[in-house]
C-alpha cells in the first residue's frame, strides 16, 4: 500500500499538463482495475476537448481523439457543461456515441461497459477538462479514499498549480514585451534630443519623420509632445490610468502629476 501511495504522489512531479495527463493515465491503468481510461482538456482556440485514452487491452498505448465542445450529446461534453460528476451504467457498446473514433473505441471495450466522469477546473473555477473511467462497474469509480479518487484530487490539485504558472509567465511576456517598447521609444526620444541639442538635422534621426527646424522653445515643444503621446495613450486604453502608467514607464504618482499638469487640455 505504501510503495503505491507513493506512485499516486508522484503525479505531483508533472510540470506541463501533458506530462500530468499521461502520468496519470500510466499510473491508474497499473494500479486500478479499468478497462480503460481517458483525460480530455479544452482547448479553447479550436473549441475542441482534446482527450488522451489508454486500455488494458492496449497497455500504454496512448490514443487521442478530438471531440467538438458543441457535441452536446457526448457524455464528456455533458460533464463539462454540467460542472458534476456523472455515472452511466451502459455505454450500450457505443451506439449511441455520433463521433465515430469515440464510439469505436468503447465498442473495442470488453463486455457491457458503462463510464464515470468527473469534471476537472482551472485555477479561476471553470470546467477545464474532464477524468472518465470505462467500467463494468462505473459506480465503483468514486469510493472514497481509493486510490483511483487520491490520483484524482492530486490531478485536480497539480493541474491549478501548472495553470497558475502558465498564467504568470504570460503576464510577465507581456510585461517584457511593454518594456521592449518602452525602451524603443526611449532610444528615438534620446536621439531626437541629442540631435536637437546638437544642431543637427532632425529628420535625419532614425524613427522620426517630423521636422523640427522650426522649434525656439525646447521646453514647450517637449511639453507639447509629452501632452500629445499622454492623449494619444488615454484614448488608446480607455483612460486607465494604470495600463497608460505601465505603457510609458511611470510610476502612477509621476502619471497623476503629468495630467494634473495638463488637466486643462486634456
Amino acid at each position: 500500500m505504501r510503495k503505491r501511495l507513493k506512485s499516486v504522489l508522484a503525479l505531483l512531479d508533472g510540470n506541463t499538463r501533458e506530462q500530468l495527463v499521461f502520468n496519470f493515465l500510466e499510473l491508474n491503468l497499473r494500479l486500478s482495475h479499468f478497462d480503460a481510461l481517458m483525460v480530455g482538456m479544452i482547448n479553447s482556440p479550436e473549441e475542441r476537448v482534446e482527450c488522451y485514452a489508454v486500455s488494458g487491452a492496449r497497455g500504454i498505448d496512448v490514443q487521442r481523439f478530438m471531440v467538438s465542445v458543441y457535441d452536446v450529446n457526448h457524455p464528456l461534453i455533458q460533464v463539462l457543461r454540467n460542472g458534476v460528476a456523472t455515472t452511466w451504467q451502459t455505454l450500450h457498446r457505443g451506439v449511441r456515441i455520433e463521433e465515430t473514433r469515440f464510439r469505436h473505441f468503447v465498442y473495442e471495450l470488453p463486455g457491457e461497459c458503462g463510464l464515470y466522469a468527473r469534471p476537472v477546473f482551472d485555477n479561476q473555477a471553470a470546467a477545464c477538462g474532464v477524468i472518465a473511467a470505462f467500467s463494468r462497474q462505473p459506480e465503483e469509480c468514486d469510493k472514497p479514499n481509493s486510490l483511483f479518487t487520491l490520483s484524482c484530487e492530486l490531478f485536480q490539485h497539480r493541474l491549478k498549480k501548472i495553470l497558475e504558472l502558465d498564467q504568470l509567465r504570460s503576464h510577465l511576456r507581456q510585461i517584457q514585451d511593454v518594456f521592449q517598447v518602452q525602451q524603443q521609444k526611449q532610444k528615438q526620444l534620446d536621439e531626437l534630443l541629442s540631435a536637437l541639442s546638437a544642431g543637427g538635422a532632425p529628420n535625419s534621426v532614425s524613427g522620426v519623420a517630423n521636422d523640427y527646424s522650426e522649434i525656439d522653445d525646447l521646453q514647450a515643444a517637449l511639453e507639447k509632445f509629452e501632452y500629445q503621446v499622454l492623449t494619444q495613450r488615454l484614448r488608446q486604453f480607455g483612460a486607465d490610468k494604470k495600463r497608460v502608467a505601465m505603457s510609458l514607464n511611470l510610476s502612477p504618482r509621476t502619471l497623476t502629476y503629468k495630467l494634473a499638469k495638463y488637466k486643462g487640455n486634456l
